[in-house]
């Protein structure tokens, strides 16, 4: 399961933050051979896991059922460490039982999002069900098309030729037209204008991300968008008329707020996150964030519809409890709204059904415990469900429901190598900590577990779920290698993110006191088990969760060693750009730093409280953000303390080369090992990392209190 982030970086305007995929790449993808398979049951000797086991696991980015509920369509993607990139896959498969997948070539360059994560998007049928159309690219410098393919097979046909990149389209009901949202290409001038004169400051930047100012520049300008139409009849496309946009185009909102825009990196007062309209174009259906603390304690994400020109908006979902919505999608006949709807607290979603108009949504599918379904599918008459399906232990696979009888059956193997791989079983435990704030964790332990030994601790944040345990948010700690390494792994999950009313920083610090106290309560739980060596414990944290985890090292003496702490200090706030310093005002840490807010920002900087940090740090960034990190790296560094950063090129906020991930995990792994176990790889290619960590550790004359 692909984690949502709490923070959004922007993708480099022209790709020069991407890495490209060559001519040579795109044909060693279409050469590789595929083991995606019929599910089994059967098992041979196994073995232990490997970093290249998680590093090379098959995910599908996208699942749809077809219209008749016969067939479903699924894109693969899968790292390749020898060209450090990644190969997709098309794939159709009955859903007759003992059926077997058909490859039909490769699906393309990755759809990355801002963050640098791949972009989750369905394969569309055609009505009749004979056809399947996905948008790809083959070369990194073509534009994003339409493609359409046979469902049994042959060559792909490229279907749209747009003067621009197709963002978004979906087929008529009839089937003879495909109606599509293009982005019009960059205006080279505008370009050449902003490389020639001197750019004003104005704060909308993110200079802390050190990109070229004309990229950052471009990137927060809209680029237009307009609708086009492809006829199936003569196989041409065309500009949609003004009547043709207004029916079957994006919906412009004529409520008081428009569609979030991506761009602008903050809501800034827009809660309308996306839309889609109803398939005669008549109505609309949208998600709305909430963040009133009034109306909810924490943040919810609602659904509501209405016509799409005036009428009363009507909260579809979700129910009341803290549920939010993921998924939403209308009916064929436009008369109903598909949706699935999840809890804070790591379970699989619940689909249900609603009518446009509102009343109670009916109950389609809820999954057992332990067991997790997503991105789901559904046939035109509501009969059966595909999706995603996973576990703990066992990597994303593909099932269908028969929505009837709930009956679940898998349909697509696509990691068959995992049967024959020894895994460690997650348990599951929670509590609620000082401040009345549940929390939740899965308990892995080390692979020949022996009762009455203590094992070293790595706690990772800041998700987890009944989904499979891969890397942690972030995907850079592997969970079930740290288990198979000797490891006792408390996969944290921090809880949900609280409204709070703005200004209020008391309450805002809860954001990261709270989870340092359930983390707290977690791990002396484990101790007192007689599970964990309270004197050998160590921490990991990406994203927010490295915000977390720098609180933690500035609030405790729990930690040994930790990899990924970096949060806010006065440094970031100099470096935000306008976006964060309105952030920080809402937070009660507006205005100058060294003002009436210094105080508050003592108890919040890690830097302002790095002579409290008796923890050996690893923090592993990319080159867009490692200015964030540097002022408690410089401070710590100064004092003495044991601290590394390592910085990857070309990346964003989700490091994703293969090469660069792979990496990750294995100086993660050996960072771990070397504080917490006193351990070495006797690989002779790490002799300088170890060179350097032993004068870390000679360095550090500090050794922190065990826990009280």
């Amino acid at each position: 399961m692909k984690t949502w982030l709490n923070t959004v970086s922007t993708a480099c305007v022209l790709a020069l933050c991407v890495l490209p995929v060559s001519a040579r790449q795109e044909k060693q993808m279409e050469e590789t051979p595929s083991s995606v398979s019929t599910p089994s049951r059967e098992r041979a000797n196994l073995r232990p896991i490997t970093l290249s086991d998680l590093l090379t696991i098959r995910d599908c980015e996208g699942v749809s059922i077809s219209p008749n509920g016969k067939y479903v369509a699924f894109v693969t993607s899968q790292a390749v460490y020898k060209t450090n990139d990644y190969r997709s896959r098309l794939f159709v498969v009955r859903t007759k039982p003992g059926s077997v997948p058909v490859e039909l070539g490769s699906a393309g360059l990755p759809h990355w999002d801002s963050t640098n994560q791949w972009a989750e998007e369905a394969p569309q049928w055609s009505p009749d069900s004979g056809f399947i159309t996905y948008r790809m690219r083959r070369y990194v410098n073509e534009q994003w098309q339409v493609w359409r393919w046979n469902r049994n097979g042959g060559t792909p046909v490229q279907l749209t030729h747009v003067p621009g990149d197709v963002i978004g389209y979906h087929w008529t009901l009839d089937g003879s037209r495909l109606i599509m949202t293009v982005q019009n290409s960059r205006d080279p001038k505008e370009i050449v204008q902003l490389s020639e004169h001197g750019v004003v400051y104005d704060g909308k930047v993110d200079p802390w991300k050190s990109f070229p100012i004309v990229n950052e520049v471009l990137a927060r300008r809209s680029t237009p968008t307009e609708t086009w139409i492809y006829e199936f009849s003569n196989s041409r496309e065309k500009l949609a008329n003004q009547l043709e946009k207004s029916s079957f185009g994006a919906w412009i909102s004529d409520l008081d707020e428009q569609v979030f825009d991506e761009k602008q990196e903050a809501f800034q007062g827009h809660h309308i996150t996306d839309a889609e309209k109803s398939p005669d174009g008549k109505w609309v259906a949208y998600r709305y964030l909430v963040d009133d603390p009034s109306q909810a304690q924490s943040f919810e994400i609602s659904l509501f519809s209405k016509p799409a020109r005036g009428g009363r908006p009507v909260k579809l979902a979700p129910s009341p409890g803290g549920f939010y919505v993921g998924q939403y999608w209308w009916s064929r006949d436009g008369s109903n709204i598909y949706f699935s709807e999840f809890a804070p607290d790591g379970r699989a979603g619940k689909l249900m059904v609603i009518g446009k108009g509102g009343g109670v949504p009916t109950l389609l599918f809820r999954a057992n415990a332990q067991e997790f379904f997503g991105t789901f599918s559904v046939d035109n008459d509501g009969r059966y469900a595909a999706c995603v399906n996973d576990n703990n232990e066992t990597p994303p696979g593909l099932v269908v429901i028969d929505l009837m009888t709930g009956q679940v059956r898998p349909i697509a193997e696509l990691n068959k190598g995992f049967r024959n791989i020894e895994m460690s079983q997650a348990t599951r435990i929670d509590g609620t900590n000082q401040y009345g704030d549940s929390w939740f964790a899965h308990v892995l332990k080390p692979i020949g577990y022996q009762a009455g030994k203590r094992y070293p601790l790595i706690v990772t944040t800041y998700r987890s779920g009944d989904y499979f345990l891969r890397g942690a948010s972030g995907n850079e700690n592997p969970i079930q290698v740290y288990a198979a390494s000797g490891f006792v792994v408390l996969s944290f999950d921090v809880g949900f993110s609280r409204n709070i009313r703005p200004g209020d920083f008391k309450t805002e610090l809860l954001t990261w006191a709270s989870p340092t106290a359930s983390i707290e309560m977690a791990v002396r739980l484990l101790v007192d088990q007689g599970l964990v060596d309270v004197q050998r414990v160590g921490i990991s944290g990406y994203s927010h969760g490295a915000e977390i985890v720098a609180y933690a090292l500035t609030h405790t003496n729990l930690f040994h060693a930790a990899s990924g702490a970096g949060g806010y200090d006065p440094y970031f706030y100099y470096l935000g750009g306008e976006v964060w310093q309105n952030k920080f005002a809402e937070w009660g840490l507006g205005g100058w730093p060294e003002g009436v807010v210094r105080e508050k920002w003592k108890e919040l900087a890690g830097s302002l409280r790095a002579d409290k940090i008796h923890t050996a740090l690893l923090n592993q960034v990319s080159d867009s953000e490692y200015l964030g990190y540097l002022s408690l790296h410089t401070s710590l560094q100064k004092l003495g303390r044991p601290v590394e950063m390592v910085i990857y090129p070309d990346e964003l906020h989700v490091i994703n080369q293969p090469k660069h991930r792979y990496e990750i995990y294995e100086r993660n792994l050996d960072w771990f090992r070397f504080w917490l176990k006193g351990e070495d790889d006797a690989d002779p290619n790490k002799q300088a990392q170890y060179a350097r960590w032993r004068r870390l550790r000679d360095q550090d004359q500090l050794v922190p209190d065990a826990i009280p």
